[in-house]
């Protein structure tokens, strides 16, 4: 770079000056002020052009996306942008023969670093199943107060200290979640929409399945219902729904200076307000499992477990082991903000799908039926919201086509576009002979492998549920683990690490989606890029999270 190079000899010249005359103030400050210029040049060619090693791999300009993030655009708005501009260079360099095909493996720009991307399935697998190579990039001070918020837990840290951590977790999470978990809110939640279908008015549903995914999961990992479906404004429920407002801000996380704002000080009072109401709920529980004699028996399995909240199954698994406080309080949160945020992103989206493909919402609808008989149909349908059933655990394991619904709104619309990041920890060559060194940053582009044509076909952005219908297996169950598609579907992830929510969310996901079958006909209306079928995005590099949708709801008629 010819600045570079001017820059250094001029910074050379200065120096030998000062060595020659060092008692000259002039030459120190000029010599001084020469290295700071270096240093500023080198730092901005390192935010604008990829390193070394990586510079063949196929890329969009450094500009393209510092302008999308300045503009706050959302997701469905700057990835197919700059997609397209990682497919031109790639077509430039060979990686593909036409801008139909998708480049197997490219380079993004988040926040001053390039950051290797994979969307072939054989990639894909690799990673997930190495985790040896391919370790955990633990989440550095450079995400503001996010460190703060979630701290060191399963989902986030290096594998040798994840084994610690999964010692006490998996318990937890291996076991099944009893369908009270998510009707019990769902009864509150059809409540309030009964008030708005009779109203004639239209609902967000991302907005109400935040709201009811927040009171299942409070209810899952606290015992404690927040209850935000019928108090939206209640303290906990402010003060959380302000933090993820703004924890992950780009905007806020581009100013160097944010942490030291007023702003980024009031987001860290707001998080220490949080963890302080986590903490109290930890010493709450344990005096009560101490006093009740729980504490120490052997394991945290027993009768009704999948009635057990998340937090008491590990403070029983923690006792006599060094799992912290501090431990217990970051497992819980990281499990309470994925399994709340990603759950509801998925909830919306397959309301908004079917909203717009009446025939799979009238397919499903009539699954549904089938499975919980026509009394309990037309019970559900006329009762009032507080006596409305929902599936038994047996009857949600049954319903296959609402699974097929599930997995193409996850494969349009994964709620994680990427995977946090990985960083290898060995020389890698990937399936094509890509070679990256050690040290270097990756992650699975979830968004980008699932709708590959390469891997879907012509029809990879068309919404076809049933598409599907090959991953059922001989004992009638639909296979959701990404082994079973060659890791072409990963929503969840995969491997070892793979998400302990899984299970966890697709039974919230088919619990819920089948009360609002049973108790509605819906329609999208209103908002023009929804009805295009490209909803508008509330801006994250991470998650896709809609806003503006417009859902008409009707009290289905079974007269």
């Amino acid at each position: 770079m010819p600045i570079l190079s001017t820059l250094a000899g001029r910074a050379t010249w200065l120096i030998q000056l000062v060595a020659a005359r060092s008692r000259e103030p002039k030459y120190i400050v000029a010599a001084f002020a020469a290295v700071v210029a270096i240093w500023a040049a080198r730092y901005a060619y390192r935010l604008v052009v990829p390193p070394r090693a990586l510079r063949h791999l196929p890329h969009a300009p450094m500009t393209a996306y510092l302008r999308s993030f300045v503009r706050g655009d959302g997701f469905l708005e700057y990835k197919p942008v700059l997609l397209d501009l990682t497919r031109k260079d790639a077509l430039r360099k060979g990686a593909i023969k036409s801008m139909e095909d998708t480049p197997t493996v490219f380079l993004a720009w988040l926040l001053g670093r390039w950051i290797v991307h994979l969307a072939r399935p054989e990639d894909i697998k690799m990673l997930y199943t190495q985790p040896e190579v391919f370790e955990k990039d633990v989440v550095s001070d450079g995400l503001g107060f996010m460190p703060l918020f979630l701290g060191r837990n399963v989902f986030s840290v290096p594998t040798p200290e994840w084994k610690h951590h999964r010692k006490v977790v998996n318990p937890a999470f291996r076991r099944g979640w009893a369908t009270s978990f998510f009707g019990e809110p769902a009864r509150h939640l059809i409540a309030e929409l009964d008030a708005a279908s009779a109203a004639g008015k239209t609902i967000d549903p991302a907005d109400w399945m935040q709201r009811m995914t927040l009171d299942a999961l409070s209810l899952a990992a606290f015992g404690t219902n927040l209850d935000s479906i019928r108090h939206p404004n209640g303290d906990m429920v402010a003060l959380y729904n302000a933090i993820m407002k703004d924890v992950v801000n780009l905007r806020d996380l581009l100013n160097p200076w944010y942490k030291r704002s007023a702003k980024g000080q009031q987001m860290k009072l707001m998080i220490e307000q949080f963890n302080d109401f986590v903490f109290d709920l930890i010493d709450t529980k344990t005096a009560q499992l101490k006093e009740q004699g729980k504490l120490g028996r052997d394991g945290a399995e027993g009768e009704g477990d999948d009635r057990r909240d998340l937090l008491e199954m590990m403070i029983e698994a923690a006792e006599g082991s060094d799992f912290t406080r501090e431990d217990l309080r970051a497992n819980t949160i990281i499990f309470f903000l994925a399994g709340h945020d990603t759950t509801a992103n998925e909830l919306c989206f397959a309301i908004y799908l079917m909203g717009l493909h009446k025939d799979v919402q009238a397919k499903a609808r009539a699954e549904v039926i089938r499975i919980m008989g026509e009394d309990a149909a037309r019970h559900a349908a006329t009762c009032d919201a507080v006596d409305m059933d929902y599936p038994t655990s047996e009857q949600e394991r049954a319903m296959i086509y609402i699974n097929f619904v599930i997995k193409e709104t996850m494969r349009l619309y994964p709620s994680v576009a990427k995977l946090p990041r990985r960083i290898t920890t060995a020389p890698v060559t990937l399936t094509d002979g890509t070679k990256l060194p050690v040290g270097t940053k990756i992650t699975v582009d979830t968004y980008a492998m699932q709708h590959d044509k390469a891997v879907y076909g012509p029809d990879a952005d068309e919404f076809k549920p049933d598409r599907w219908a090959s991953t059922v297996g001989k004992d009638n169950t639909v296979a959701m683990h990404p082994p079973a598609h060659n890791y072409t579907w990963a929503p969840f992830g995969g491997g070892q690490r793979i998400c302990l929510g899984m299970q966890f969310s697709l039974v919230e996901q088919r619990v819920v989606l089948a009360m609002m079958l049973l108790r509605y006909e819906w329609d999208v209306v209103g908002n023009a890029s929804a009805l295009r079928g490209v909803p508008d995005m509330i801006p994250s590099d991470v998650t896709l999270h809609s806003k503006g949708i417009k859902v008409q709801l009707r009290r289905r008629n079974v007269a």
